[in-house]
């Protein structure tokens, strides 16, 4: 996954419920991580957003952590449940919809 899209996330929700290919599930889900990461470094310097984009990208990244530890328990309902949370504020093509 080099970005993150609403259908995408659907994608992983799907395979999540049918507890197939967790491990491929898992590895998304860290590169997901990666891809909020490197968001936040951005926004903390400042080279592409306002100050205020760093505390969204922190939520992001402290809810797909919850995913992480909800399937690392065996927990793939919570994971799904959380996973909606997250791309419920993407649009249809991926674009953020930045709340301040």
């Amino acid at each position: 996954m080099l970005m993150i899209t609403k259908q995408g996330i659907e994608s992983l929700i799907d395979r999540l419920n049918a507890h197939t290919d967790l491990e491929q599930c898992q590895a998304e889900l860290k590169r997901m991580l990666e891809i909020e990461s490197d968001l936040l470094w951005w926004a903390q310097s400042g080279k592409c957003c306002r100050w205020q984009a760093g505390a969204y990208f922190v939520n992001k990244i402290r809810l797909l952590k919850d995913v992480q530890n909800a399937l690392s328990e065996g927990n793939t309902t919570e994971a799904s449940y959380l996973l909606r949370q997250y791309a419920s504020e993407l649009n249809e093509d991926g674009e953020r919809i930045l709340k301040f």
